[in-house]
């Protein structure tokens, strides 16, 4: 397969370049000019269109006018038949043939006139529609004819011109006698149809009748009868179109043609017709086109001096949200872009802002821990030296409650900004588990709530990590279940294998997190409590992730909420991590 070439043709070339001095460089210029270009081939087809189903038109309403006049021809034929075929029983019940047929003589001995003239009353019923009849034993062996003047054998009329074809019927006996011979009838064709036929508005047409297998002509034909087998045939130069039928009792195939000729010529007038006004009417979508292009290209090119303002840093504009549908769309869409870029970056500026704050505490840490140590021991030997009542005694208690809540916010912000460092190593994570049950079991004593004993696995839990870290991310994760509880909750920790991952689900029955809160649970510093520093689901995301896990929050607002910690496993074999890892 060869490439396409990258360069339009030469001729091509030259019609942008003409267009490019016409002023057609602009977007409104090259609307007009494909609109132009493209005007040629809808109205060819369009052209081409109107002629063929206009003539498809004529086509079909030939068709069914055929149609309509074969079945009213069909139904006379079957009619006819009905009646003749009445008749021509009658000449197989004859007591003289069955008798003769069942003893295998002749139907018409010599000197039987009693018979024949039985014979003949029967045959003056069916002598218009038939030529002859013919009877035959069971064996096949002739046995008489009606009329007798001619020989056995003979067609009573012949079959040339194929106006006569034979038609067999079975005779059968009195009774369960069965069948005992045939009679066989040489039924004139034309007797079958109508007597007065006139085909309404299908001048020149054919009826013609065939054989059962539709190969053999029953009636005289000046066209070729091969022809009358297809659907459409070409006749005299002219186009013809048949329709056809078929016949079980008698076994016949009627088949109707007619040429298209002066049926479809006002369908061939109202194409050409029809062609002068397609052709108007784009002259008047031309015209119509070039106004509307004015009304177009405005809005775009606002939507191209806007775009033009964002490039120059101005994330302030916005376009004016008119025009067709689809450029208000567009202009919709442009605003909304420029909106959400204006407010990522805010985001992105917020998060810098963030990220100074946790480096500048960090720093501070260092220079407040060691103060806040010794405040903290002064006031308790201040406070050893008072009587155990008293103002100062409760002033002593509110400053170390607030030296201690200080100290806190100072270790979480530290913790925050070390997290993501850490050396880890192969550990049982039941033990730091532990450790942090442990820890934590103060904290749900004092709000008069009960921690439930952990749920653990009986074999060692093998993970990659730092004990200490891990031990702060659980304590973390049972401290905010303890602050979520009212006195009597409860709260519980899971933990669930998987061959490659740990599943530790810290659960709590407390007042559950709202919606609007969930989005920033881990957004540094934000806190729903009074007296929360904001950092602990942080730190404790951070040093999940550290460790190559994940933490998740499931919250149901009035039922409680589900801390979900995965961690990936290892063997009991696997080897310590000594290098260092970072997030």
């Amino acid at each position: 397969m060869t490439s396409p070439p990258t360069n339009p043709p030469s001729g091509l070339r030259s019609l942008l370049r003409r267009a490019s001095t016409l002023g057609l460089s602009s977007l409104r210029g090259r609307f007009l000019a494909v609109l132009l270009l493209g005007s040629v081939i809808p109205l060819g087809l369009m052209g081409w269109w109107l002629t063929t189903s206009t003539r498809r038109s004529g086509e079909k309403l030939l068709e069914t006018r055929l149609e309509e006049t074969l079945s009213e021809v069909v139904h006379t034929i079957g009619f006819n038949w009905v009646d003749l075929r009445s008749d021509l029983l009658a000449l197989t019940e004859m007591e003289e043939v069955r008798t003769a047929l069942a003893q295998g003589r002749d139907v018409f001995p010599a000197g039987d006139t009693a018979a024949l003239g039985e014979l003949a009353v029967g045959w003056s019923a069916v002598r218009e529609a038939v030529a002859a009849v013919f009877f035959y034993d069971l064996g096949g062996d002739f046995r008489g004819r009606y009329p007798i003047e001619e020989p056995p054998g003979a067609t009573g009329g012949g079959t040339s011109g194929g106006s006569i074809f034979p038609l067999r019927m079975g005779v059968y006996g009195r009774g369960s006698e069965g069948r005992i011979g045939t009679m066989e009838a040489r039924l004139r064709t034309g007797s079958l149809l109508p007597s007065d036929l006139i085909l309404p508005g299908l001048g020149g047409s054919v009826l013609t009748l065939f054989d059962a297998t539709g190969t053999f002509p029953l009636l005289p034909l000046t066209i070729d009868p091969q022809l009358f087998t297809r659907d459409r045939f070409t006749w005299a130069e002219e186009t013809w179109l048949t329709v056809r039928d078929t016949l079980y009792e008698p076994p016949l195939q009627v088949v109707l043609a007619a040429p298209l000729g002066a049926l479809g010529q006002p369908f061939q007038t109202a194409a050409h017709q029809g062609l002068v006004a397609l052709l108007i009417v784009v002259a008047v979508a031309v015209l119509l086109a070039t106004l509307a292009t004015r009304r177009i290209t405005r809005p775009l090119g606002e939507l191209a001096d806007g775009a033009d303002t964002v490039a120059r840093g101005n994330l302030d504009v916005a376009v004016t949200e008119n025009g067709p549908d689809e450029l208000q769309r567009v202009a919709s869409a442009f605003n909304t872009m420029t909106e959400n870029l204006r407010r990522t970056l805010q985001e992105l500026s917020q998060r810098e802002s963030l990220a100074a704050v946790g480096e500048f505490a960090a720093s501070l840490a260092h220079e407040v821990r060691n103060p806040l140590t010794a405040i903290s021991l002064d006031l308790k030997r201040a406070q050893n030296h008072l009587d155990e009542s008293g103002v100062a005694k409760e002033l002593l208690d509110e400053a170390l409650k607030e030296v201690k809540r200080l100290n806190a916010s100072v270790t979480d912000a530290l913790r925050l900004a070390r997290s993501g460092l850490l050396s880890p190593v192969r550990l049982d994570l039941r033990q730091p588990l532990r450790a942090a049950v442990r820890a934590a079991e103060p904290a749900f004593r004092d709000r008069g709530a009960e921690l439930q004993p952990p749920r653990l696995p009986e074999e060692p839990v093998w993970v990659k990590g730092e004990p200490g870290a891990l031990e702060q991310l659980f304590l973390n994760l049972l401290l905010n279940a303890a602050e979520a509880l009212e006195p009597g909750g409860h709260a519980g920790v899971d933990v669930s294998e998987e061959p490659q991952l740990i599943h530790i689900s810290i659960w709590d029955e407390g007042a559950g997190i709202p919606p609007q809160d969930m989005e920033r649970a881990f957004e540094p510093f934000f806190s729903t409590s009074s007296d929360g520093t904001g950092l602990g689901l942080p730190i404790a995301q951070r040093i999940a992730r550290a460790h190559g896990g994940g933490l998740e929050l499931i919250s149901t607002p009035g039922r409680g909420t589900e801390a979900r910690v995965t961690l990936p496993a290892v063997g009991p074999s696997g080897e310590e991590v000594e290098d260092r890892t970072t997030v």
